[in-house]
């Protein structure tokens, strides 16, 4: 019985596979793949914020179990609960949050893959140090859709540990829009 399951999954997933091979687009958006590459230079450098190449309708999702893993409908909604506060939790050291290092983008059509790693030192003084696997659909040179993975038990610490300094209610939307840049 079992050797029979098998044959018959083993086909039906060659099958699956075949399919998504055949109707699968080839080749890269290498303009998005930019979008993508610039707006890490420009989070690195402090120049600008990740989001600024978030789409207003992008759906965010972070897999795993840390304390802010869930789906995230529309930029604002990921900007108040997850990119604001984390910022937050750096915005009175010397050494805020940023990416170290691009390790890689890898590209499918209009898919990006983006393995990092990011480094800053707390409001505690504590340093902060996580990889991160970023999927990212892209369109128009905004991002739509995606999916962040990292390291939950690295992040939860840092989560529970420090306190934000600043909260989007906490400032006017200005203010709040301009400290996006800051982390």
């Amino acid at each position: 019985m079992s050797g029979m399951f098998m044959l018959i999954a083993g086909s039906v997933l060659a099958t699956d596979l075949t399919a998504h091979a055949a109707r699968a687009p080839q080749g890269c958006d290498q303009a998005g793949r930019r979008v993508i590459r610039d707006a890490f230079e420009a989070w690195r450098t402090g120049k600008g914020s990740i989001t600024d190449v978030f789409a207003p309708g992008v759906v965010w999702r972070i897999e795993g179990r840390s304390a802010v893993s869930k789906l995230y409908r529309g930029k604002q909604q990921f900007v108040d609960e997850v990119y604001e506060p984390f910022g937050a939790r750096f915005d009175r050291s010397p050494t805020p949050f940023r990416p170290t290092r691009v390790h890689r983008i890898f590209c499918d059509t209009d898919t990006m893959i983006v393995y990092w790693a990011g480094r800053g030192v707390a409001n505690d003084g504590k340093p902060y140090t996580n990889s991160y696997v970023w999927i990212m659909r892209v369109r128009a040179g905004k991002v739509v859709e995606g999916v962040a993975f990292y390291d939950t038990v690295a992040f939860d610490d840092l989560w529970r540990r420090v306190t934000p300094s600043t909260t989007p209610a906490d400032k006017p939307r200005q203010e709040s829009r301009d400290a996006r840049h800051r982390h």
